[in-house]
């Protein structure tokens, strides 16, 4: 453990000289200029909303039956989360639930995947025995505002607890005790200073508390500092409520099997999306790759699964076994990596993080250090490389058709 501590250090002093410092002006020079270069990724909340929109005409032209429904989020602005429904016109069999946008800023690339999905697959599915139900953007204030986080500063996907009268709020001792690390309580200045600052903090927490335990603190979620990172709030919040009471409506329809997809950025490869499970998953990591012919599915066995409280999937999967035992039910999350999952890729991810929400919360006395944080920030989430998008459709229409085809859906 020592070795590693000392290890973890050096490689946090080289990233510091070799990548950040040589690469800031780059983020500086691109943050003005990022824009989508696969026609599926939308610009902004306003075009992707727009746009999933008109779907409804599209998908009258096969299911007779559809429906669209908007639950608005904020009285002060037009943001919402919108609801396209179409129904089995005569046999109930299955019901494909596809959402994003949980975490706001992830909603870009969701909702391109909800274009490719249209595109792609509506096409080969069968309207007599096969319902849709797509959801936009759960997040909808983060996802205008390039933010993981709602506008309570919530992350949605640790807030989507089972009985708030019997959670700890105090189960992440390892947050409180690394808040300062994580909670910068100071404006950001020169972000050359910024970055070594940081790069120092960084090296002096990994020596007295442990890598093991810093990244433990993070993935599970938080809900005792509400300026923090990754805080799941202290009650449901609005777009809680609404979508689990979305949730309790499907399980009621006649539907035989449901499939549920959220979708997701940031975690793992950065050219390999992975699928996700819950913990509900019986089948083991190979099985599942095999079973859904897809190269890397993480399953509770998996080397890199981990369980965080809040979970939307988790819930939506725990409601399914209380409320419709008799149902054949699956639901999972595609997670489309950005960074990679190497140990400098595992730094700049938590470097980022960090450092965003310190903007947030107390701002830059520089206009470069904030458009450099920004820049850095959405590339986390939302990368711009024509590469990366490619392959995050060919992977998306990959595990689509895989996990449809296993479950008898295609």
């Amino acid at each position: 453990m020592k070795a590693k501590k000392v290890l973890f250090s050096v490689i946090a002093a080289l990233f510091l000289l070799n990548v950040v410092i040589p690469n800031h002006l780059l983020a500086a020079s691109t943050a003005s200029t990022m824009e989508g270069n696969v026609s599926s990724f939308p610009k902004t909340y306003e075009q992707s909303r727009d746009r999933f929109r008109t779907y409804e005409t599209v998908l009258k032209s096969r299911w007779e039956k559809t429906a669209k429904q908007s639950f608005r989020i904020s009285d002060s602005e037009d943001l919402a989360i919108d609801l396209l429904k179409a129904d089995a016109a005569k046999s109930k069999d299955t019901l494909i639930v596809l959402s994003s946008g949980t975490h706001g800023i992830e909603g870009y690339t969701g909702s391109a995947m909800q274009d490719v999905f249209m595109k792609e697959f509506i096409q080969k599915l069968n309207p007599d025995t096969t319902g849709l139900y797509l959801v936009h953007s759960i997040n909808p204030w983060g996802m205008k505002n390039f933010r993981r986080y709602n506008e309570n500063n919530v992350d949605l996907n640790r807030n989507f607890i089972e009985d708030w009268s019997k959670f700890d709020l105090n189960s992440n001792k390892s947050y409180k005790e690394l808040e300062n690390f994580f909670e910068p309580n100071r404006k950001i200045g020169s972000i050359v200073a910024h970055d070594a600052e940081f790069t120092a903090s960084l090296a002096k927490t990994a020596l007295t508390a442990g890598t093991d335990k810093v990244q433990g603190a993070l993935l599970t979620g938080q809900y005792t500092n509400p300026k923090g990172v990754y805080y799941g709030g202290t009650k449901d919040e609005k777009s809680t409520v609404f979508m689990k009471q979305e949730f309790e409506s499907i399980l009621s329809t006649p539907y035989k099997q449901i499939i549920h997809i959220d979708l997701h950025t940031g975690y793992g490869p950065r050219y390999q999306m992975s699928i996700f499970s819950s913990s509900a998953e019986t089948l083991t990591q190979s099985e599942a790759q095999a079973a859904y012919q897809y190269p890397l599915v993480l399953t509770p066995d998996s080397e890199d699964f981990y369980a965080s409280s809040g979970d939307i999937t988790e819930y939506f999967t725990a409601l399914a076994k209380e409320k419709a035992p008799e149902k054949a039910f699956y639901s999972t999350t595609f997670e489309f990596g950005t960074l990679g999952d190497g140990t400098l890729d595992s730094i700049q991810s938590l470097k980022r993080t960090v450092e965003e929400n310190q903007l947030y919360q107390y701002g830059a006395s520089s206009e470069i250090s904030k458009c450099i944080i920004q820049a850095r920030y959405k590339e986390l989430f939302y990368p711009y490389e024509t590469k990366w998008r490619e392959k995050a459709i060919q992977d998306f229409k990959q595990a689509m058709t895989g996990v449809l085809t296993y479950k008898g859906a295609l």
